[in-house]
């Protein structure tokens, strides 16, 4: 799976311990809450590829890895949380890959990947006023900063901004206030993406 430029693969456990050194930089937990220590990234990681287990039937995890493709150097992560029609992204990169546009190539692929796979076209990120970064990388890939009329998010905490994005070719999603879930503390470019 992937683009010319990334190979994109199902995270697994075993990338776990790998992804940890990649991921664990100031730069990446910035706006995320802090650098958690390797057994609770690894924990977190672990927890996530579980999957939101039986009582949460209307949701459904995606999480994969992301490489380059020549030199199968580890470039960082991606996630969704599909729940209600929408998905809901969120992705950490390394900060020595920043600027190359692996990011932003591997959320396009994703977004792909989640149409024809499952029907998806409507896609949401949350994030906090001070990540500028993130806010940029959502805009370029097409992303608009939603103000009203956002369906309820679990990454949303009060304060964020809200980004959507709609897909070409699929139908509307249902659409509710933006509100804290209280099911799930993750979010995108703001903090670890927990689920709990």
């Amino acid at each position: 799976m992937g683009t010319p430029r990334l190979h994109i693969e199902q995270l697994r456990a075993e990338h776990l311990p790998e992804l940890a050194v990649l991921l664990r930089h100031h730069a990446v937990y910035e706006h995320i809450g802090g650098i958690p220590t390797t057994e609770d990234f690894i924990l977190d990681r672990e927890r996530a590829l579980r999957g939101p287990g039986a009582s949460r039937r209307n949701e459904r995890w995606l999480n994969f890895l992301v490489r380059e493709r020549t030199t199968r150097q580890m470039l960082g992560r991606l996630e969704a949380t599909l729940h209600d029609s929408i998905a809901e992204v969120a992705f950490l990169f390394s900060p020595t890959f920043w600027g190359h546009g692996f990011a932003q190539e591997a959320l396009a692929w994703m977004h792909t990947e989640i149409q024809h796979s499952y029907g998806i076209a409507s896609f949401w990120a949350t994030t906090i006023p001070e990540n500028k970064k993130c806010q940029s990388l959502l805009q370029r890939g097409g992303y608009t900063q939603v103000h009203t009329g956002a369906p309820v998010l679990y990454s949303y905490e009060a304060g964020d901004l809200v980004f959507h994005l709609r897909g070409p070719g699929l139908g509307r999603s249902r659409r509710r206030s933006a509100a804290p879930c209280g099911r799930h503390s993750r979010c995108s470019c703001r903090r670890l993406a927990t689920r709990h």
